[in-house]
């Protein structure tokens, strides 16, 4: 997801019909420039260079995301493509949690992420926890930083839990459920699920959890 925005221009952006790297091709209807929807920069027009600011998101299954936001709004849209649904993930090895800065690039493995649903990992070198939840197909990244205090995760047959408090923690939402620190939310990163053989593609010297090598 991006801010729609560059400086003080604000843009209206549609699907091209093009792909790059077998991704889809955004433009902007103001100028005419093509946009990576992957990168969020714009690679063919006037706007040429430009990036566009990312926005932390998630990606769930709608039973999920009305239970933890009931008063939330929907946005209808028309269907070009079959249904999504989690059975989408079916063969978790395809797909990836990527995190890119500059010339920095990280992702996290789905096929790992569902033997291990939670990583105490660092990403530019921060303290940073990938949280996954298996019956929605959620994945998020979040900082492992509350106030000055690092915390570290682990999961257990009661679900996810900090080792310096022993609070219980969302994993799609990044909340404390229960504990001393109840209420508290993680800060969430601008990370984004890929296909791990396109997120390769726009990111060749992305580190990769564990490593493919």
């Amino acid at each position: 997801m991006y801010a729609a925005e560059v400086g003080k221009r604000q843009l209206t952006f549609g699907v091209s019909g093009m792909l790059w790297n077998r991704s889809l091709v955004m433009y902007d209807k103001e100028s005419g420039t093509l946009w990576s929807h992957i990168l969020g920069e714009a690679m063919q027009g006037k706007l040429k260079g430009e990036k566009l600011e990312q926005v932390p998101s998630v990606m769930t299954d709608w039973r999920t995301w009305s239970k933890e936001h009931p008063d939330g709004t929907v946005v209808m849209l028309s269907r070009s493509s079959k249904e999504y649904k989690t059975d989408f993930y079916k063969k978790p090895e395809q797909f990836v949690l990527g995190i890119a800065s500059g010339a920095k690039a990280k992702s996290w493995r789905f096929d790992v992420l569902v033997k291990t649903p939670v990583v105490n990992d660092s990403w530019r070198d921060k303290p940073v926890a990938v949280l996954f939840d298996k019956e929605s197909v959620t994945a998020r990244l979040f900082s492992r930083k509350l106030g000055d205090r690092e915390l570290t995760f682990e999961s257990g047959e009661k679900g996810i839990r900090d080792k310096e408090t022993g609070s219980m923690w969302e994993p799609t939402t990044g909340r404390a459920t229960a504990g001393p620190l109840k209420g508290e939310y993680l800060t969430p990163l601008d990370a984004i699920v890929s296909y791990r053989d396109v997120w390769a593609k726009f990111h060749p010297k992305s580190e990769s959890y564990p490593s493919d090598k």
